[in-house]
């Protein structure tokens, strides 16, 4: 069985003191971002969203724009007034990111929505990276699609790219899942998952991508998002989560119900 589709034993061994001593592991919880709250122009500066401290930072670039993006196979939904991130008319990579309120660790699932224009360049998220500029930076991750391909790089290195190729001009709903904390680090990635036929994370397809001996943070303390201008690339419908729930709270797919017995093969 992949790595991807295990459940790790002290992940399992948790659930079950919870289940039997009513002891609750500790979880920074859900952290969303669908920028519905915010103010239509530059991100950098507003506030909005759950989970996150202070303001959005870094680059006058992205905005916020009018409009939601949508996903036919995404079970989230969105309120408020429709907006998005868009990259603005500046053609360097830029990006803006947010401190988390509560360092992230162990297991942790997130999921976006991306739409690269025809004649753009990148769209996408980074995690532990400061700075106005994606690349080069020289910590965290950053997981981009261009306008045909899943691009991810680590530290500032070169990024590998996934397998598969996505089309122009089309929303595409990226899905992670990171293991961090010390030592190596895990990163998988699915690009337009079939949900909610995927009813759980063992359901996963094979990742487009997948790396499990890279050592790039002992916790994410920071999200950003990445969208360069030219083009008019698009960001939409930040979840990340370290919950026992995480991969349900960034897919809207519905949880098992409360009690459900997993088996370990």
């Amino acid at each position: 069985m992949s790595t991807f589709k295990k459940i790790r034993a002290t992940q399992v061994l948790a659930w079950i003191v919870a289940a039997l001593f009513g002891v609750a592991a500790a979880h920074a919880g859900l952290v969303t971002a669908d920028f519905n709250d915010l103010s239509v122009g530059p991100l950098k500066g507003q506030a909005g969203g759950a989970g996150f401290t202070g303001t959005w930072y870094g680059s006058s670039d992205p905005d916020v724009e009018n409009g939601d993006l949508a996903y036919a196979g995404y079970y989230i939904t969105q309120t408020g007034t429709p907006q998005r991130v868009d990259g603005a008319s500046n053609d360097a990579d830029r990006q803006d990111a947010r401190d988390l309120a509560t360092a992230q660790s162990g297991e942790i699932w997130f999921s976006v929505l991306v739409n690269v224009r025809t004649g753009g360049k990148f769209a996408g998220l980074t995690f532990n990276t400061y700075g106005n500029s994606y690349d080069p930076i020289t910590t965290g991750l950053r997981v981009l699609i261009t306008t045909n391909e899943l691009q991810v790089g680590f530290n500032g290195g070169a990024a590998d790219t996934g397998s598969g190729s996505y089309a122009a001009d089309t929303t595409h709903l990226i899905l992670g899942q990171l293991n961090v904390g010390a030592g190596s680090d895990a990163v998988s990635i699915w690009i337009d998952p079939a949900l909610p036929a995927v009813g759980s994370p063992s359901a996963l397809p094979a990742a487009a991508y997948a790396n499990s001996s890279v050592d790039f943070a002992g916790s994410i303390t920071n999200v950003g998002v990445a969208a360069t201008g030219s083009g008019s690339n698009r960001v939409d419908s930040v979840r990340v989560s370290d919950t026992p729930s995480a991969f349900y709270d960034v897919t809207g797919v519905a949880a098992p119900p409360s009690g459900t017995i997993i088996m370990i093969r």
